[in-house]
């Protein structure tokens, strides 16, 4: 940001205790730490089995948990919801907060949550090309996986299934 949002003066580098900054005379301070925030499931069927999405285009053969940006207006929870039905044409109801994830070279936070199937099929669509269903038993390659992320959230989810069966 150049320009300050509040008066629109142009804004002046700084250092505030190590941060590198740009501050304003008018007092406002932008200290660059947005970031992109995704709303991600964990989908369970009435086996106990979680839902993947297969990706299309250059990811082709990747896959992932079914999430993506919140939208502006909407809850994490609306948008976890559409991106689940977006990305694979599966209902989900009952969320709950499971875990926040972290990748900040990416500036990326993902919100997930662990839901319910509800209702619906897979539906074709411009970003998925199917959908799979896997166990913490029975998990997908780790070499299909997308990215830190997916293999961090799938790795906890099969710790802590490890760790509730003792």
């Amino acid at each position: 940001m150049d320009y300050c949002p509040v008066c629109g003066r142009v804004l002046e580098p700084a250092e505030i205790e190590n941060h590198k900054v740009k501050k304003c005379v008018c007092g406002y301070i932008d200290w660059d730490n947005w970031v992109n925030l995704s709303a991600v499931s964990v989908c369970y069927n009435e086996h106990h089995e979680f839902m993947m999405v297969h990706l299309k285009g250059k990811s082709q053969g990747i896959i992932t948990f079914p999430g993506g940006f919140r939208n502006l207006g909407e809850t994490l929870e609306e948008a976890a919801k559409r991106e689940c039905f977006e990305e694979s044409g599966y209902l989900i109801d009952d969320l709950k907060l499971y875990k926040i994830y972290t990748k900040d070279d990416l500036r990326l936070v993902w919100v997930v949550y662990k839901a319910k199937i509800i209702g619906g099929s897979f539906l074709e669509n411009s970003e998925t090309e199917k959908v799979s269903f896997f166990s913490t038993a029975h998990p997908p390659q780790k070499n299909l996986l997308r990215g830190s992320l997916t293999e961090g959230l799938l790795q906890d989810l099969i710790s802590e299934d490890d760790h509730e069966k003792r």
